[in-house]
């Protein structure tokens, strides 16, 4: 079975105190630089009033954003406070924890939640070759559907941790944090951000066969890009200015392809033939080829018999 980012996410256990459940699924994907993000989600049905204890104060940003209409609420933050009323689909909150807050909520909600500590955030300056980020802006309930959208390509990865790939979750991760920085970011400073073409051949071949090496493991975004000698951002985009496919989609398509191979040899079981190509079990493996090749294993494999 592949490798999974760490589920062991010290928000999803903040959060589940704070609400006082049980458990919040989470995880935390942490970059070759050392530095963290962590992902929450949460679908809290009570529609009672309650009030929210301060997360612990450290330097560092929590955001959210609504993937359903919902969750309405009031922030108080040095004895302001501010109605955020019922929140629209979309709706993204920057909260600062090196301030602390209390909120009321109100009414049901369904939410993403990033953890990004300021160390991320720096880290990812650095590796951009752009100015540090001084603080992130953002009116409360903004509506801003390029985070919701990445907040929604995370619940499958949460819901089915089993199945959840680093490659993907580097990817999403990279992609947040260039759309944070970028849209609520006051820079301190001014530095030109370098910029690179595509792959060079032997770069293009090398990530390549490194990536083929993993077809039945998992692979760190980090680690195909070291293999180029290049920071994972600029492996990212050169990689798909080369391919056409991100590093991630380039390698699922791979698996679909040794997975079609594979279903030529009529004895081989398809769950073999899954763990053979990197998924996690059949059902993966049927949902991936269904998606990719418009059938499932098993009638592909029927109607190429012979």
């Amino acid at each position: 079975m592949p490798n999974t980012p760490r589920s062991d996410c010290q928000l999803g256990q903040r959060l589940a105190s704070q609400y006082g459940i049980d458990a919040v699924q989470s995880l935390v994907s942490r970059s070759r630089w050392g530095a963290e993000l962590g992902v929450a989600r949460m679908r809290y049905e009570l529609p009672h009033l309650f009030v929210l204890a301060p997360l612990p104060t450290e330097d560092a940003f929590l955001l959210s954003v609504e993937i359903n209409s919902g969750g309405s609420r009031r922030i108080v933050r040095d004895g302001d406070s501010r109605q955020l009323g019922l929140q629209q689909e979309g709706a993204f909150h920057i909260a600062d924890l090196s301030q602390r807050a209390s909120a009321y909520v109100s009414s049901p909600f369904h939410s993403m939640f990033f953890h990004l500590p300021r160390a991320t955030l720096d880290a990812f300056a650095d590796e951009m070759e752009m100015p540090r980020v001084d603080r992130l802006r953002c009116d409360a309930g903004t509506l801003d559907p390029v985070i919701a959208n990445l907040g929604r390509a995370m619940l499958p990865v949460l819901m089915r941790p089993q199945e959840a790939s680093r490659l993907f979750v580097d990817h999403v991760a990279l992609a947040l944090k260039a759309h944070v920085v970028h849209v609520y970011g006051d820079a301190v400073g001014s530095a030109p951000v370098r910029t690179r073409g595509g792959l060079a051949s032997w770069q293009e071949r090398r990530a390549k066969a490194f990536l083929m090496q993993h077809l039945a493991g998992d692979v760190s975004l980090a680690d195909a890009a070291r293999e180029c000698s290049l920071s994972r951002s600029h492996f990212s985009k050169a990689f798909k200015q080369t391919t056409g496919q991100t590093p991630h989609a380039w390698l699922v398509t791979q698996r679909v392809e040794a997975a079609r191979r594979l279903l030529g040899q009529p004895h081989l079981p398809i769950a073999e033939i899954a763990a053979r190509c990197g998924f996690s079990d059949q059902s993966h493996l049927t949902r991936v080829f269904s998606a990719h090749a418009g059938t499932s294993p098993a009638r592909w494999r029927r109607l190429n018999a012979g």
